[in-house]
């Protein structure tokens, strides 16, 4: 997948879900004519009509990115694996899930979070029943293929590899401070501080330096014709990290995100 097919898809998604949304309104007036001529019906109908046209106008948005791009990028494909970009972008695809794509510079996908056990019917399921299942996620590179898991739990998340075997197992505490979260495993200590105003996320480790940071608003130019949202975040990473060291901040973004775009 590159950064056009996500365009394409959410633009689908967006129109199926404007769609659907005219469905209840349409038996919502068909009942109001029988039983309530006086039109109190119309209460009913608004919000799903906001809805609709909510989701048009994503579509739109969407359809419109995924054709200026069509226009201005060959889509050629860059060799890189999911562990040795310093910067990549993420997106958010929709789903009743999680489903976090990880793209770099050149608009191809690199990686992706998601739910180890997705099943369409979640698509219908009232979103406090997610509360109640298991929250196993993926790690998964350009070519789908697992690099490694998140069992995450109340106050825990637990890291494997890509046979389930266990790597880490990281405590989640609260700081004194609500702009900061506290993750610790056996062999380290990442605090997470947030900006209230923006998106602006520093992993700072236990010796203050900044191992990560997770912004919005800072795309070079050159990424422009590929990326077209301005606010796509930017994931930089110090060059020195391991492999598993990134594996501890990708289970980070995974609880920090595992409901976004739902």
């Amino acid at each position: 997948m590159n950064i056009q097919d996500y365009y394409r898809k959410t633009a689908s998604a967006s129109l199926n879900a404007s769609l659907a949304s005219l469905i209840p309104p349409f038996f919502f007036i068909i009942y109001g004519i029988i039983a309530t001529p006086e039109g109190k019906m119309v209460y009913l109908i608004i919000p799903f009509l906001a809805y609709s046209f909510f989701c048009y106008q994503i579509y739109l948005i969407n359809d419109i990115r995924t054709k200026e791009i069509f226009n201005e990028w060959n889509g050629a494909e860059k060799q890189t694996t999911l562990f040795e970009e310093e910067q990549v972008l993420l997106k958010f695809l929709p789903a009743p899930t999680l489903r976090m794509l990880i793209f770099e510079a050149g608009g191809q996908v690199i990686g992706e979070i998601r739910d180890l056990r997705f099943s369409s019917y979640r698509w219908f399921m009232p979103y406090f029943f997610e509360g109640l299942m298991r929250k196993r996620y993926g790690l998964y590179d350009g070519k789908n293929r697992l690099n490694g898991s998140f069992i995450l739990k109340k106050n825990e998340i637990i890291i494997t590899d890509a046979n389930f075997e266990v790597i880490s197992q990281v405590f989640i505490k609260r700081s004194n401070s609500r702009s900061q979260m506290i993750f610790q495993n056996e062999r380290k200590k990442m605090t997470v501080k947030q900006s209230f105003l923006f998106m602006d996320y520093q992993f700072v480790n236990q010796k203050s330096n900044v191992e990560a940071r997770l912004r919005k608003g800072l795309i070079p130019l050159e990424w422009g014709s590929r990326f077209k949202d301005p606010n796509t975040p930017v994931l930089s990473f110090d060059k020195v990290l391991s492999v598993d060291e990134r594996l501890f901040i990708y289970a980070i973004l995974m609880k920090l995100f595992r409901c976004s775009n739902h």
